[in-house]
């Protein structure tokens, strides 16, 4: 019982809606919540702060600057589909998607490459994964 807990919680973690239905299946309303939630905010965390940890440690060791600094921006397929995604949805969108549509993991990562500035990233990311948390494991619950 407690090996299945820890379970979702793992899955709740990374791939937040599709841990929510068979959690609501087998435990009450109140500890669905919790092992969702929990497993939602741990994994923000943890990605986010391991992400930004990932990209420093790319910068610095990994990618060489040369140099001469280029004046010129390389635009490459990814960078056009980071562009994209961030002019289509923009920082709301992408904090509202990141649980149910996105991944926790690939939410985080466009949050910290496009987003590098914003201070309150943690914060709205956990309440958006509080709000689809609730709103799933309600709908779950109730049909």
């Amino acid at each position: 019982m407690i090996y299945q807990a820890i379970g979702f919680f793992l899955l709740s973690s990374v791939k937040f809606s599709f841990a929510t239905l068979p959690i609501s299946i087998r435990y009450d309303y109140q500890t669905a919540l919790l092992i969702s939630l929990t497993g939602g905010i741990t994994g923000a965390v943890f990605f986010l702060y391991g992400w930004r940890k990932v990209l420093r440690i790319w910068q610095v060791h990994i990618v060489k600057k040369p140099e001469t600094p280029k004046t010129t921006i390389k635009i490459n397929a990814k960078r056009r589909r980071l562009i994209r995604i961030k002019n289509k949805y923009g920082y709301w969108g992408i904090i509202l998607l990141t649980p149910s549509v996105l991944s926790i993991p690939i939410g985080a990562l466009l949050l910290i490459h496009a987003f590098p500035k914003q201070r309150w990233v943690l914060w709205h990311l956990s309440l958006s994964v509080v709000l689809w948390g609730v709103v799933l494991i309600s709908f779950f619950k109730l049909f």
